[in-house]
Parts: C-alpha cells; sequence; structure tokens
C-alpha cells in the first residue's frame, strides 16, 4: 500500500517537473531551398507603424546616454597640439601646446564640424 502511494506521488511529480521545467527543445528552420528563400523576397516591407519608431528612437537615445556615460568613465586623452603665428615682422613660429580633452566630448561633437 505505501509502495503504491509513493508510486503515484513519484508520478505526479515527475509529470508535473516534466511539464513544468523539462520542456522539448523548439527547433526553427529557415528557408530549405531556394525557392522558399525567394518567396520571402517576395512579401511587401512591413511600415513603421507610430509605436517602432517611437521604440526606435527611445532605443536609440538610450544607447547614446549610455556611450556617453561609459565615455565619461575613461581617463582623459593627453596629446601635444601644434600652435603656429607670426610675429609683426613675418616672421612665423611654431610651439607645441599640451591638450587634453575628454573622450565624451569627442563623441558628442562627432560630425558637428
Amino acid at each position: 500500500m505505501l509502495y503504491n502511494f509513493m508510486l503515484t506521488i513519484s508520478k505526479i511529480i515527475s509529470s508535473f517537473l516534466n511539464f513544468s521545467f523539462y520542456k522539448d527543445p523548439v527547433y526553427y528552420s529557415g528557408p530549405n531551398n531556394l525557392e522558399e528563400l525567394l518567396k520571402q523576397f517576395d512579401h511587401p516591407v512591413k511600415e513603421k507603424t507610430k509605436e517602432d519608431i517611437i521604440r526606435d528612437y527611445t532605443v536609440k537615445e538610450t544607447m547614446a546616454k549610455l556611450e556617453v556615460d561609459m565615455l565619461s568613465m575613461e581617463p582623459s586623452q593627453v596629446f601635444k597640439g601644434q600652435h603656429y603665428f607670426t610675429n609683426n615682422e613675418g616672421i612665423s613660429f611654431y610651439d607645441w601646446v599640451p591638450c587634453v580633452i575628454r573622450p565624451e566630448v569627442i563623441y558628442c561633437s562627432y560630425g558637428k564640424n
């Protein structure tokens, strides 16, 4: 009697575990031949809805903010710049100038010149 009870309990538990945790893997397959692949290109292009446009813009802005935050953690970039000037007599001079720039300044200024 105890054996049957334990067997019933183990079947219930194993069926519960099989149902909730151990599902069969799902394999997605793409086109299997050239005809199926070409059939995919015949479908019309999906038009973006207002929600898609808002989501894409939000993701773009979030990623840009994340990039600026990551770059602000980087150390400053130090290099030598060259300064060129002429005096009143027309003699040209070159001078080395130390330059320090933050990485996020380069990122935020890209394409704005």
